[in-house]
């Protein structure tokens, strides 16, 4: 069956087509192509690392470069319960998401929340604002890291 292209799909299926692209970026650790899924003005981030905030694409380029660095080998991303809710020129996409791999030497397989919010520029969906976290235990002030999502294996 030839390809759909992205006139033909829904706004909805092409910000899931563009996040499972991205998800592909992401593993590659190649920080050019998952650079290429974000827009290059106005882009925000709130992520698991600090600063509280990044904002702009050189911030967040460096940020990127520091976590793969921080990987033996590449990481592992799998992806659950992905919605995607476009409309118009803006959409939302919210997920689970499992990193896997060696980082900073020892093993890493944590579930993540993320939610990614796109802009469609000049025909194509960019990402202009990206949250991950994890929930936090008020008690002691830690990452519950080793949560999983329901439905999901851990």
């Amino acid at each position: 069956m030839p390809e759909m292209t992205m006139a033909a799909q829904s706004p909805d299926e092409q910000v899931r087509a563009r996040f499972l692209a991205w998800r592909d970026a992401f593993v590659s650790k190649d920080v050019d192509a998952i650079m290429s899924f974000y827009a290059p003005e106005g882009f925000t981030a709130f992520d698991l690392m600090p600063p509280f905030e990044f904002s702009g694409g050189e911030m967040w380029r460096r940020n990127w470069e520091t976590f793969y660095a921080a990987f033996d080998g590449p990481p592992g991303l799998e992806i659950a319960d992905l919605l995607v809710y476009a409309h118009g020129e803006l959409a939302v996409a919210r997920c689970a998401a499992r990193l896997t791999g060696t980082m900073y030497g020892r093993p890493m397989d944590s579930w993540v929340r993320t939610t990614n919010c796109f802009r469609l520029v000049d025909g194509e969906w960019l990402m202009i604002h990206d949250h991950v976290s994890w929930p936090v235990d008020f008690a002691t002030g830690k990452a519950l890291t080793d949560l999983t999502p329901t439905g999901a294996q851990g």
